[in-house]
């Protein structure tokens, strides 16, 4: 017990949470507006669609390069330095995006800059995991990210009309900028978790890790891709376009509200059950969306994921962090949620079929039960490491 408490964070407070998870979403904070980033790369900025989704693409796998890297550093490092001069390198960069007019240079400036940001995110997240509550702190970073990126792709145009075109990688180096000031007056954590403990906790972990972490793929993977298309889901079945993107935009909102779901509900309800209700709920809205030719169930479909999509995710995140409380399962998280971010628009669109989205939707049903059964060999597992 004596133990257990010294592992412990004491960090009760809510605006603790909000630093730290303001701290985490920053590094990538792009994925929060990324239709606003391919406008401004495509547009004024003066690049084709094709290179502007290229040089998002290798922003992303940036990304995913420094979170694999932060996997091997986060039990080696002190957090708080180590954050400090990449943020700090990540504001230069982001703001330095400004001055890159050639495509080849973009191409390497931004990989540059997804590396540095996937390295943060990994960081942070090892940091998240050693909270008291991983259920509120993962699921107030959601919140956040849902926040952030409604608020700036509104403001955008706006932005982009007052400053130039770049203004998006302006944003980018101010959020960046915000969460090197909060670093400052974040909390300290301990450096990492006692050997004791951490022992006692790794034990027979591999195989549930093994099974969580393909659960988290697969749900990314559907999730994503029907993010994908969901507007041009809307238009194929003769929504106006402007209405489709206002239901997408309403229903959107809901996500502020599943993300916090982790954050209010405490323990008052078992994650396992949370969990495999949000899935139901994800393969529900993938079925629906077949009939988007009846609105109400297109606008029903669409608030029945958005709203499920960050509560799963919450609650996935927080068990990588209570199966492994140095963080490295929850950093290793952050690059099977790259992966499934990244896979699920080719997955998407390697099932159309004559524009026709039947056979995708179905796929990514099943890529949702796929993920449900992973879910509860999860849970399964769990048992007979306690038996």
């Amino acid at each position: 017990m004596k133990d257990a408490k010294l592992a412990s964070v004491s960090i009760t407070g809510a605006m603790s949470y909000v630093l730290f998870a303001f701290i985490a979403m920053a590094g990538l904070s792009y994925i929060n507006y990324l239709p606003g980033v391919v406008n401004a790369l495509a547009g004024g900025i003066g690049f084709t669609d094709v290179e502007a989704g290229e040089i998002v693409a290798l922003n992303g796998y940036g990304g995913l390069v420094g979170s694999l890297v932060a996997i091997f550093l986060v039990r080696r490092i002190r957090w708080r330095p180590v954050m400090f001069v990449l943020l700090a390198t990540l504001v230069a960069v982001d703001f330095g995006t400004g001055w890159v007019e050639d495509y080849t240079m973009m191409l390497v400036w931004r990989f540059f800059a997804g590396v540095l940001g996937g390295l943060c995110v990994g960081i942070a997240f090892a940091t998240l995991a050693k909270l008291n509550n991983p259920d509120a702190a993962f699921g107030t970073v959601l919140f956040i990210q849902f926040s952030v990126g409604s608020l700036i792709i509104y403001l955008l145009p706006v932005l982009e009309q007052k400053i130039n075109a770049y203004a998006v990688f302006y944003v980018m180096a101010s959020l960046v900028l915000m969460s090197l000031i909060m670093l400052i007056y974040a909390p300290s954590l301990p450096g990492k978790a006692l050997p004791q403990r951490q022992s006692s906790m790794l034990v027979g972990v591999s195989g549930r890790a093994i099974l969580l972490l393909l659960a988290i793929t697969c749900y990314q993977i559907a999730a994503s891709a029907i993010w994908t298309y969901v507007g041009l889901i809307g238009h194929s079945a003769d929504i106006v376009e402007t209405k489709a993107n206002l239901y997408i935009a309403i229903t959107g909102l809901l996500g502020l509200l599943g993300a916090m779901v982790p954050v209010v509900s405490g323990h008052h309800f078992e994650r396992k059950y949370m969990i495999i209700f949000g899935i139901t709920l994800s393969m529900i809205a993938a079925i629906l969306l077949n009939f988007s030719y009846y609105t109400p169930l297109y606008i029903g479909a669409m608030a029945l994921l958005f709203f499920s999509w960050p509560a799963v995710q919450s609650y996935l995140l927080a068990i990588t962090a209570e199966m492994d409380r140095t963080g490295r399962l929850s950093t290793m998280a952050v690059v099977v949620t790259s992966v499934g971010l990244a896979t699920g628009p080719l997955f998407a669109s390697s099932l159309l079929v004559d524009g026709e989205f039947t056979v995708m939707l179905y796929g990514c049903a099943i890529v949702f039960f796929v993920s449900f059964l992973f879910v509860i060999s999860t849970n399964a597992e769990a048992k007979r490491l306690q038996s």
